[in-house]
């Protein structure tokens, strides 16, 4: 048996300091990975799941560092998680996705991981993949074409392809996570189930909610570890929008939840368990969205 406390693999270590440097090694060795915290990456390398080419180190790249929290949302892919858990902003404007960074994992991992890596990874459980799909946040991707940095966005439901794969092109990285800021009488929640507090999700959701009076103007869910990727729950958001909020009604509305997923039996729960726990975790989610929004639930 292997020692997997130590790297057997042979590859070229690179540590660029521009954008324009780690596109081109990228584009110029097709069997490179990225590098950031390195906290699921070095585990594959140690356990002979991963053979690169070379690694490429992204985190001394300052306009990786971006963040913004005060006119939308803007997290560079160099940004550590526990930069996250530490800003009250994002608690008080996206709480959905402060309450899964301070969910994920361990403070060790936090302080080592980054948001984009747990979006480049692409499990379909990634606590931090819910609240921005709830949020309705873009991936910001680079690549390099002919030879100048350009520069392409798309919603990041459309980021995830399946487990492990994403929509990123060879020679493209992910260097920025976006989305709007949420209006007034607006609230959001982040919901998981696991077996123990550091394990991996067996089962999510996060709820947005926009509120107009008693009535529900916008709704985004998402549920994660129910599908090969997070998946939004479209069929539960249609039978919500647009209607006033009653406890019954929401009840009858997030059975839904299951038209959108399918989950898998696996070492951590089984396709019915996921099943059944989604209606509960997607409706705690929403009542919590959508006392966090203003409104009043009624007993």
């Amino acid at each position: 048996m292997s020692n997997t406390r130590v790297l057997t693999t042979d590859f070229d270590y690179y540590r660029p300091e521009r954008l324009e440097q780690a596109l081109e090694l990228l584009a110029s060795i097709p069997e490179a990975c990225v590098l950031a915290g390195g906290t699921d990456i070095i585990n594959r390398l140690k356990g002979g799941a991963l053979h690169p080419a070379a690694l490429v180190q992204v985190l001394d790249i300052p306009e990786l560092g971006l963040l913004e929290l005060d006119r939308g949302l803007a997290i560079g892919a160099a940004v550590l998680l526990y930069r996250l858990e530490e800003e009250n902003r994002l608690q008080e404007r996206y709480t959905a996705l402060a309450e899964a960074v301070r969910s994920l994992a361990s403070v060790q991992i936090r302080t080592m991981a980054t948001l984009a890596g747990n979006l480049c990874n692409a499990s379909p459980g990634a606590d931090t993949a819910g609240p921005l799909l709830a949020l309705a946040a873009e991936a910001e991707i680079a690549g390099l074409q002919g030879g100048r940095v350009v520069r392409r966005r798309l919603p990041l439901e459309e980021f995830f392809a399946g487990p492990g794969l994403t929509a990123l092109k060879p020679g493209e990285l992910l260097v920025a996570v976006r989305a709007s800021e949420p209006p007034p009488d607006s609230g959001s929640a982040f919901v998981k189930l696991g077996r123990v507090t550091l394990d991996i999700t067996k089962i999510s959701a996060s709820a947005y909610v926009e509120r107009e009076g008693d009535t529900m103007k916008a709704v985004r869910v998402a549920v994660g570890a129910a599908a090969p990727r997070p998946v939004r729950a479209r069929a539960l958001e249609r039978a919500l929008t647009g209607k006033a909020f009653n406890r019954k009604a929401l009840e009858r509305a997030v059975q839904q939840v299951s038209e959108s997923i399918s989950p898998i039996t696996d070492v951590r729960s089984t396709a019915e368990y996921r099943r059944s726990m989604a209606v509960v975790v997607a409706r705690d989610a929403m009542l919590t969205a959508w006392r966090r929004a203003g409104g009043e639930v009624e007993a």
